[in-house]
């Protein structure tokens, strides 16, 4: 079984954002590469736009990793869980038709991985309060 604290499960979230950011407006032949992807202006120009969302979820995790607040952390636990799954959804359905290569499967493992674990934080967090009443 997974079970990481909400500090290390975010601070991790918020890493893999902040790689993501430096990729997607720097290197974005990399995702190109790796999702077996025609590079074109349109899509660097997407990359780089998505580049920056990145950089919000990577400085939300980072600004929240130290937070004591059990509803902040159930919050940003649901948001960015359900985010992440919904990713992984969007990673399989284009790798099925076609439109994304084999190395897409990596993302979508990494976004399982920690949607699963931001979930059961989140699970986790909201029982507790919930018991507590």
């Amino acid at each position: 079984m997974i079970s990481l604290s909400y500090k290390n499960t975010i601070s991790i979230a918020g890493s893999l954002f902040a790689m993501l950011c430096v990729v997607l407006v720097f290197l974005p032949e990399i995702v190109f590469w790796l999702f077996g992807l025609q590079q074109n202006d349109v899509g660097d120009f997407l990359a780089k736009r998505a580049g920056v969302l990145f950089f919000g979820y990577s400085l939300l995790c980072f600004c929240t990793r130290n937070s004591t607040s059990s509803q902040l952390q159930a919050v940003v636990s649901l948001v960015i869980g359900a985010t992440l799954a919904l990713m992984a959804i969007m990673g399989i359905y284009e790798y099925a038709r076609g439109y994304a290569g084999i190395g897409i499967l990596v993302a979508v493992v990494i976004e399982l991985l920690m949607a699963y674990v931001l979930t059961k934080h989140w699970v986790r967090t909201k029982f507790a309060r919930v018991s507590s009443r």
